[in-house]
């Protein structure tokens, strides 16, 4: 009880999602496809731009300086839109984007226009990097904060690609170090663990170790936890 009392009492941010789902179209062809999910997933749950990773960096760095509220109240301001309705129209915003910048910010507008045309050629991202951001994130939420990675339907995603497998290994061991244990990632497949396991050159054996616990939910089971956990509590529900 105690265990389960101290677990309880932990702060954490849950990002569940379909990695398939989240992911571009074309994105299995990049060995790096899996970290950049992850990054864009963390990016939303923080309230930052999820498709272009280099808005997210900007907007980052304005809420460390204190000034992102000023500028979205001036690019509103200035475009009669919100932020958040406009940034996936980064590169018809040009203008809007490079005025506010230059009202909110230490940037000059000579500096955000250079930004602004720089800012695609000039982003890059790893997985340490990516690490490093999520124990940053954890660090300001407090002694104890977790954030999970809830992945939907990896089997599927990773299929036979023994690249994505290896993406998702790092990306794994990055961030248990960086992070100290705060940091968790939990993957479902419809697949068992054992099937998944057939990539190419069978190397799923190097990542096994990354996720030591295993849960096998049958069909069975989920008809126990809709009797035991949903019906058995609703007495309207049992008398139909």
């Amino acid at each position: 009880m105690a265990d389960m009392k101290q677990a309880g009492d932990i702060t954490a941010d849950v990002i569940l999602f379909n990695i398939d789902s989240k992911s571009e179209s074309d994105s299995k062809a990049d060995k790096d496809s899996i970290l950049k999910v992850f990054n864009k997933v963390f990016n939303e749950m923080q309230g930052f731009c999820g498709s272009i990773p280099w808005v997210a960096d900007l907007e980052r760095q304005m809420v460390k300086d204190e000034v992102y509220e000023d500028f979205k109240a001036e690019f509103e301001k200035i475009s009669g839109s919100s932020w958040e309705d406009s940034r996936e129209d980064f590169f018809y915003e040009e203008d809007s984007i490079v005025e506010a910048l230059s009202k909110t910010t230490k940037m000059s507008e000579e500096t955000a226009r250079d930004w602004y045309n720089k800012a695609e050629e000039n982003y890059s991202l790893s997985i340490e990097k990516f690490a490093q951001r999520v124990k940053e994130y954890i660090e300001t939420k407090g002694k104890n904060h977790h954030v999970l990675f809830l992945v939907d339907e990896i089997g599927q995603y990773i299929g036979s690609d023994s690249q994505l497998m290896l993406n998702l290994q790092t990306v794994v061991e990055d961030l248990g170090t960086y992070c100290g244990g705060k940091a968790w990632v939990i993957v479902t497949s419809q697949q068992d663990i054992d099937s998944v396991t057939k990539v190419k050159g069978n190397d799923f054996s190097k990542i096994q170790g990354r996720f030591n616990t295993r849960l096998s939910l049958s069909s069975a089971n989920v008809d126990e936890v809709i009797k035991k956990r949903i019906l058995q509590k609703n007495q309207e529900q049992q008398i139909h």
